[in-house]
């Protein structure tokens, strides 16, 4: 009798499983879902699937932190099985090394091919990587919120990895505000705190801005890129465009002319 009633109660589970209807998911994930309330082996190798699986992380982890958060949650975001989103990322580590490498390690080879294609002239490479990276920032808002949440919480490897790449953003901002002080086109001000201050700018519109706002992304970067530019330039830097000690000397002469003649008045 007792082995009776415990297949009774099997097929009964069994019975309920089978008609229990298919959550509604996101289009990208559907593949999945379905294939498992199959009963199917699947492969859904496909950068869709993927990028709903990231996005819904990012989520996640911005509204929640990432220590807030399991890959139960995210499984239940996306409406798909545990096992399913497993296949993809076995750990919450796992999906938060993917979602830095897109942000932070992503935007340093960004900064890299930059460098070698951007004008010469400091004031035009600033503008112009201000407004790239700004634009970036932009069109992954919910990202940089997610890492501005999670940097705490993050696994000590990741968190090392995170921190190269922060480094090699700023070592290349730096750099470039160096020789646009050696110049005389940059006022003398200390390059590391310039180069964080505007790298803090940058990141922090990602806080504020609205995707429906009344500014475009465009605006806004180009709005950025400016202010950052104009925060470090001297009053007179159209005046001082040479590398040439000679020539900056010759700016100096013309300068303490001037005050002397000041002076005299």
């Amino acid at each position: 009798m007792a082995a009776k009633a415990s297949e009774e109660k099997r097929a009964m589970r069994a019975g309920k499983a089978s008609a229990r209807p298919v959550p509604a998911v996101k289009p990208e994930t559907s593949v999945t879902v379905i294939a498992e309330s199959e009963g199917r082996s699947v492969r859904p190798h496909t950068a869709r699937v993927r990028r709903a699986m990231l996005d819904a992380a990012a989520e996640l982890f911005a509204a929640r932190g990432f220590a807030g958060t399991n890959l139960r949650d995210l499984a239940d975001a996306l409406g798909m099985s545990r096992p399913g989103l497993y296949y993809h990322f076995p750990s919450k580590e796992k999906l938060l090394e993917a979602l830095i490498d897109e942000v932070t390690v992503s935007a340093e080879r960004q900064l890299n091919e930059m460098a070698t294609k951007v004008d010469r002239d400091p004031e035009d490479a600033l503008r112009h990587v201000m407004r790239v990276t700004t634009q970036w920032v932009l069109d992954n808002h919910v990202l940089f919120r997610m890492l501005d949440r999670s940097e705490e919480d993050m696994p000590d490897d990741i968190r090392a990895s995170h921190n190269v790449s922060k480094k090699a953003i700023l070592e290349h901002f730096t750099r470039i505000i160096v020789k646009g002080i050696g110049i005389g086109k940059f006022r003398p001000v200390d390059p590391h705190v310039a180069a964080l201050t505007l790298v803090g700018m940058r990141n922090w519109v990602a806080w504020w801005f609205k995707p429906d706002g009344r500014i475009s992304q465009t605006d806004i970067a180009d709005m950025v890129a400016e202010m950052g530019v104009r925060s470090l330039l001297r009053p007179d830097a159209h005046r001082s465009r040479s590398d040439r000690i000679s020539d900056v000397l010759t700016i100096l002469k013309e300068d303490v002319a001037h005050l002397s003649q000041l002076i005299a008045d």
